[in-house]
């Protein structure tokens, strides 16, 4: 399995997924993760901190930010309501298109498009807020308007040159942050089982000490922070799609303890496991 997100975003006559997330969404918090396609979050309402690679950036309503695809990427929203709009740009196009050469450019990461691109009154705003007002039900219609107003979008970006050739520089943070992905992907994979720091450094091939200061380098997260991130949101998901018990859920997603699994689930979302439950129902 690759390291990527495991989520399937549109398919390849849509290459496109839109998902509103309000505080009831298992994700609402943002755990560090990645995708190959392209992501363009629009707040909504309130506010939201987004950390790409090693840079954050405090969005607040109407703000419009673009997420180049590969781009490690994390998010603590506040009182927040916020749209990702995720988009497979080289699926849509063939080959021959004289738009592949951009589109390619950017899946390759030979250009970098400055992430923050406008408050509400842009005219990025206006396309993202137009491409959300679609109703997907018109089926005839949708997918010729929902390209047009993306077009409109990376066109515009190309039009006010709102990306630079990507720096040589980048290459050893690149190099990094792959080897982060790796670590992640086992993470992931193995969430369930007693993991120890020495075997998660071995698959990114390095040192247990190197590992846990790059890993907090790259993502801003120990690697047992981020461990406990993912196997709470794992158990968020299981509380609200399945029947089972919360001592159930806390072992089926790696607690041991169980008293361990309700004060931090408490911790991030505020609320124990029973009473959310409760909520749900």
């Amino acid at each position: 399995m690759d390291y990527r997100e495991k989520i399937v975003h549109g398919d390849r006559a849509l290459p496109l997924d839109i998902v509103r997330v309000t505080r009831d969404h298992p994700r609402y918090r943002m755990n560090i993760h990645w995708h190959p396609e392209h992501e363009i979050l629009y707040v909504q309402k309130g506010s939201i901190r987004v950390k790409l690679n090693e840079t954050f950036y405090d969005l607040r309503t109407g703000d419009v930010l673009f997420i180049q695809g590969g781009t490690l990427h994390s998010a603590v929203p506040e009182d927040c309501d916020y749209d990702c709009v995720l988009v497979g740009l080289g699926d849509m196009i063939t080959e021959a298109d004289a738009c592949m050469t951009f589109a390619r450019q950017l899946q390759e990461e030979k250009v970098r498009v400055e992430p923050l691109l406008g408050n509400r009154d842009s005219a990025y705003a206006l396309i993202i807020r137009n491409l959300l007002s679609l109703d997907a039900a018109e089926s005839d219609s949708y997918p010729f308007l929902v390209k047009g107003y993306l077009f409109e979008f990376f066109g515009r970006i190309l039009q006010e040159h709102k990306y630079d050739p990507s720096e040589s520089g980048g290459k050893l943070f690149r190099n990094l942050s792959g080897k982060m992905k790796t670590a992640i992907a086992y993470m992931e994979k193995e969430y369930t089982a007693d993991l120890h720091l020495k075997e998660i450094a071995s698959e990114a091939g390095m040192s247990e000490g190197h590992f846990s200061r790059s890993f907090k380098e790259v993502t801003g997260l120990t690697p047992f922070e981020y461990l406990m991130n993912y196997r709470l949101s794992k158990a968020h998901y299981a509380l609200t799609s399945t029947d089972m018990s919360v001592t159930e859920v806390a072992l089926e997603c790696g607690f041991n303890s169980v008293s361990y699994f309700i004060e931090n689930f408490k911790k991030m979302y505020g609320i124990t496991p029973a009473k959310f439950r409760k909520k749900r129902d």
